[in-house]
Parts: structure tokens; sequence; C-alpha cells
């Protein structure tokens, strides 16, 4: 607020104008006149009048400029606000340059800004406004600003039964596999969800070919439990989505972990056309993988692990492959009897007597 908040309103037409419209108030502001002092005022009137000849032509022309794109509404609306500008305050402006200060807040000149002004802070209060709602409310958008008949558009009442019936409907799935499964409602509800393949297919028929959707989507609650959820639907992507979210959940499986980030070691796998080659890696070194294992990763909970994907890429292929090789592993036990050495020796954990 520290620059002029008039600036636009410095030009020379604007300022004849500030002079028109503000006339009538200085008139009323004026004290009453005696018949004596009338007659000595008539000279200098006439002065004013001639001079102001010329200004009030160029008025009228930038009214008429104006009329083409307001309407008459609006155009009273600014005369109104240009009759309560003083023209002095104006031409003060003006000699001070692009530097000087408005009269609007803040009152205080010397504020730094640290405290809020009472006068210019002044909440607004808006009659749509709810209860327990901010005092600044967004302004809502409005169809034609420069049309009479506004018309404010606030959020329907569908979009907001839309959001509830979703809220509602993620409860209900939760609840219901909370009956099937015996898991609880609100650990289903937290765990991490994420669609690995969403595609739309065709069914081919004697009929003709008949549209159908096929999500894939892993489940898990990134502390070791992760399950692979396939979901078709003709009804839409959506509904495919909700049965591959209902299948996942059903399939969470627990998987071994070394030290909770990494798989127990290293192992080649082979499932269909897909041969999976993976390795265990040392604290801090990340996900070096394939990005449909990434995924797989980010829900099981594995943080470091790297490894290479052979021949067949099929993201469908390696999911399950990879999945199906997790729940597979051997042992720590089996390590240490193959390895001919002691399980202690492989968890690298110690207890002192």
């Amino acid at each position: 607020m520290l620059k002029s908040s008039f600036q636009p309103l410095v030009g020379s037409n604007i300022i004849k104008r500030c002079l028109n419209t503000s006339a009538r108030l200085y008139e009323q502001s004026k004290p009453s006149i005696s018949k004596s002092d009338k007659a000595t005022d008539k000279t200098s009137t006439n002065n004013s009048i001639n001079a102001n000849d010329g200004t009030n032509s160029k008025v009228t022309k930038h009214l008429d400029f104006l009329k083409k794109y307001y309407t008459p509404e609006l155009l009273q609306s600014i005369q109104i606000s240009e009759s309560l500008i003083d023209p002095k305050d104006v031409l003060e402006l003006k000699k001070r340059g692009f530097r000087a200060n408005s009269k609007v807040a803040p009152t205080d000149k010397l504020s730094d800004y640290s405290r809020i002004d009472p006068i210019s802070q002044e909440p607004i209060l808006y009659p749509n406004q709810g209860v327990g709602r901010t005092p600044y409310p967004k302004i809502p958008d409005i169809q034609g600003p420069d049309r009479t008949d506004l018309k404010l558009r606030f959020k329907d009442e569908n979009t907001l039964k839309r959001k509830e019936a979703s809220a509602t409907s993620t409860r209900k799935i939760a609840d219901e596999l909370a009956k099937l499964t015996g898991l609880d409602a609100a650990y289903i509800r937290g765990l991490y969800v994420r669609p690995i393949i969403m595609k739309r297919v065709s069914l081919k028929t004697s009929k003709g070919n008949i549209p159908n959707f096929f999500v894939l989507t892993v489940v898990g609650d990134r502390n070791g439990t992760i399950g692979l959820g396939i979901g078709k639907s003709r009804d839409g992507i959506r509904t495919a989505a909700v049965k591959a979210h209902w299948n996942a959940v059903k399939n969470l499986t627990p998987i071994p972990r070394y030290e909770d980030r990494t798989i127990l070691g290293d192992f080649e796998y082979k499932y269909h056309a897909v041969k999976l080659f993976m390795r265990s890696a040392p604290a801090g070194f990340g996900l070096r993988v394939n990005r449909n294992i990434f995924e797989i990763c980010q829900a099981a909970g594995i943080k470091d692990l790297r490894g290479k994907v052979y021949k067949s890429r099929n993201p469908l292929l390696v999911c399950q492959g990879f999945v199906e090789a997790l729940t597979k592993q051997r042992s720590i036990e089996d390590l240490a009897a193959s390895r001919g050495k002691k399980i202690v020796d492989l968890r690298k954990v110690y207890y002192s007597h």
C-alpha cells in the first residue's frame, strides 16, 4: 500500500472528470451566502464557467466513449466513485511522482506492517458466508462481469453429495473387507494403494468388439505386507479399480525382509517369459529397479534393492513374478544351514553376556 493507489487516475481527462463530478459536492459543502455577497461572486463564477466549458466538452466525449463498453449502472458507479476523490489530492500525488503515498491505509505513515491496521483490515462479511469460515472468503466466480444480471456460481449440492458418497463408499468397502478378511477397518483404510496398470481392452466376439477395462493394483502397509489384485469391468474404469482394490486387500500376504529394508538374499527367479535377477543392497542404496517393481517395493516397505528384468517385460508378468519371488524367499535359517554359518552371523546382531 506504500505505492499510490490512485496512480491509474492521474491522466488529464480523468482529472477533469474528477473536477466536474466533484463540483456538486463542493457546492453542497459551501456555507450559505447572503444576497450582498452573491453579487460580488457573480463575476468570479462567470469566469469559472467559461473556463469549465472546454473541460465539459471533453468529459462528455469521454462519457460517450465509455458508454460503448459499460452499462449505465456501471457508469453511474464510476461517477460516484470519482466524485468522492478530492482533485487536490490527485494533483498533489501527480506532483510527487510514482513514489507518492495515498491516504488509503495504513493510516500511520510510519507503520512497518508488523501490526494489523484496524481500519484497512476490517473483515468483510458476505451474506452467503458459512458458519465457522474465515472472515476473508474467496470471491465467487461470476458470469458476465459487465452485465447487470450477474449470477454467482457456488459449489453445487450435487458435487458435495458426490464427495460424501465417495467417502462413505470407501468406508463401506473397508467395513465389508474387515468382515471378510478379519482385518481392522482402520488398517484397511490406511493401506498404500497404487494402480500399476489401467487400460481399455476389447473383447472379440462374433457380435463385434465389446469394450472392457482392466486394472492391476498393488496394496501394502509399507511394513512387510503386500497384495496384488486384478479388476475387470464393462461399466467403467472406476468399477474395475474398485474390484482390483478389493481383490488386492483379499490377497494380502506377509513377505520376509532383512533389517526391514531389503530382501534376505540374492535370487534369480523365472516366471513364464520373465527372468528376474535381484540383489540385496546396503543401507541408503535406494531402489534401482524396474518401474513396476519400484511401486511394489514402495508398498512392501523395501527401501534398498537392485535388480534387472530380462527377456519379457510385460508389466503384469513382472509384478506377479516379483511378488511370487518375494513370498518364496529362503529363510535365514535355510541360508545359514546351506552356508555352514550361524543365524547370528547372517543377521549381524550380537548380544553381549
